[in-house]
């Protein structure tokens, strides 16, 4: 084609027009391509994807909730009049931030326009129209962090349920088979102190567990039976401490005696720590908090946390007084 006239034309007739097969956009490129020694990343100039406008729709907003991740970040989702939008039903989109959520001023009852990121994703768009009456909802008060509400208490909720959720996950300690729902159904049968408690749980507990049948009671003690048997770069990962998965596969050792041992010079030449999440670990081991888990997890014979015979050790070079292991 010679002009971007006759590409705007083509490609307004492709996405008016049945085809016969799944398109979102066109790619318009030069009749000429620069030989391939001569690209450089981010010059592409001779080639754009020219995507097709996603399709939009205009609902009511029910109403504003906010969640706690498990680092202590808090996230807006709006919950929907339930709308088609393309091939989805969207009911719920996740704002963002509660800095966008301020930005965009959506409260219940307001009218927004969303339309699906990449095709695939529910987001807003914007405001559409907004009620007279406006009631802001409250988002969770305090301070949340990555090393905040390893132990239960009434404003930590949000975030400890999701550390519970994030250590069974594969990412943390692979508990098969438990979700959000069988975390919230043990905390509120058991209380949990914290986010290790389900360890101290036995076979006649899980199995008469209200909500629990007494064989999945007893293939949830199975499982976390085998959770205690896991590597310790498992376990580091579970509490969330900021230690990357490679730097632990790296040279974490086999024995969290080896882990703490480390000063924070020594973890700055790890592989993927670098000065400032070296600095961070070194923080988070002096926490009352996570000396507190530790002394619990040994207390319960974790393996990688039992404390070794009172000798001193050798690794890496670095002699290690047997003190040192158990905090």
């Amino acid at each position: 084609m010679d002009s971007s006239e006759a590409v705007a034309q083509q490609r307004q007739a492709w996405f008016t027009s049945a085809l016969p097969f799944v398109s979102d956009g066109v790619i318009v490129r030069q009749g000429t391509t620069p030989v391939g020694r001569y690209w450089r990343p981010g010059q592409g100039v001779w080639m754009v994807a020219w995507k097709y406008p996603p399709a939009t729709q205009v609902t009511g907003i029910k109403a504003v909730h906010f969640s706690v991740g498990k680092t202590g970040k808090i996230s807006a989702v709006a919950q929907l009049e339930a709308v088609q939008l393309d091939d989805k039903l969207v009911r719920r989109v996740n704002i963002g931030t509660v800095a966008r959520w301020r930005a965009l001023d959506i409260v219940p009852g307001d009218q927004v326009q969303i339309s699906l990121a990449g095709q695939g994703i529910p987001r807003i768009d914007k405001v559409i129209w907004r009620v007279t009456h406006r009631q802001r909802p409250e988002p969770p008060q305090g301070t949340f962090t990555p090393l905040t509400c390893y132990f239960s208490s009434p404003e930590c909720e949000p975030q400890f349920l999701a550390r519970l959720l994030w250590l069974g996950s594969p990412g943390g300690l692979d508990i098969n088979g438990i979700g959000p729902s069988t975390w919230r159904l043990l905390h509120q049968a058991w209380g949990f102190e914290h986010i290790f408690s389900w360890l101290g749980l036995s076979r006649e507990q899980l199995q008469s567990t209200p909500g629990l049948s007494s064989a999945r009671g007893l293939q949830l003690w199975h499982r976390f039976n085998m959770a205690r048997r896991q590597p310790l770069a498992r376990w580091v990962m579970a509490m969330g401490l900021p230690v990357s998965a490679a730097a632990l596969n790296a040279s974490a050792g086999s024995h969290w005696r080896e882990f703490y041992a480390r000063d924070e010079h020594q973890w700055r030449r790890v592989p993927g720590m670098g000065v400032t999440r070296a600095h961070q670990l070194a923080g988070a081991l002096r926490l009352p908090a996570v000396a507190r888990l530790i002394a619990w997890l040994q207390a319960q014979q974790v393996p990688v946390f039992v404390p070794l015979p009172a000798a001193t050790h050798w690794h890496g070079g670095n002699e290690i007084p047997a003190g040192r292991g158990a905090i």
